[in-house]
């Protein structure tokens, strides 16, 4: 419940309104508006922002993959005190296809920041990355490049959790239900999920 009652709406709007260009923010010490993260124009300015965002928090090690000339992902990665080597990634797409972009992909984007800020003060037992992918639109080439040198390393992941869009109303109820794609174990994590919103307040 503790944790629960840390997520922050003021946190999550203002953040949104930041990455997709409505409000200014600083990044490298310059007033700036992050209006454009699409990928082949440059999309340099968001990948900053996201890693100051993250270097202010404790317990992460922040880096750069730098996978090709215009390709970045933003790797940061909490680790384990009992068992470093099962992972838990938890993953956004930060690119776009125009400019602003505040649901696709924003609102994942933003999200996972706001889990990192509440994650990152408590000391797991397991490994969790918080990755943010580049090239997205462009076919999956930044989640692609990570997954095949992770897999190459041999790294142990236990569960993904991928947000995409999670702003988007599809059925103009005003509410903004979650899709659940019905992919690997997706479901079994869905009920985990819905289980502990039934069972803790999250109001």
């Amino acid at each position: 419940q503790d944790l629960i009652d840390q997520v922050s709406v003021n946190q999550l709007s203002s953040g949104l309104n930041i990455f997709s260009g409505e409000t200014s923010t600083t990044v490298n010490n310059t007033t700036v508006s992050i209006i454009n993260r699409v990928s082949n124009t440059g999309n340099d300015l968001s990948a900053d922002y996201l890693v100051e965002e993250l270097q202010n928090l404790n317990n992460l090690t922040v880096t750069n993959n730098v996978y090709s000339t215009l390709g970045r992902n933003v790797i940061a990665t909490q680790n384990g005190s009992v068992n470093p080597n099962d992972i838990y990634l938890i993953c956004a797409h930060y690119d776009a296809v125009a400019n602003y972009c505040a649901d696709d992909n924003a609102s994942g984007t933003v999200a996972i920041l706001e889990i990192a800020r509440i994650l990152s003060q408590q000391c797991v037992d397991n490994t969790i990355v918080y990755a943010f992918w580049d090239e997205e639109e462009l076919g999956l080439l930044g989640a692609r490049n990570y997954v095949i040198a992770a897999a190459a390393r041999g790294d142990n992941f236990k569960a993904v959790l991928n947000l995409d869009m999670m702003g988007f109303d599809g059925d103009g109820d005003n509410e903004f239900d979650i899709d659940v794609r019905n992919i690997a174990s997706s479901i079994a994590m869905k009920d985990e999920l819905v289980a502990l919103l039934n069972t803790y307040n999250s109001s």
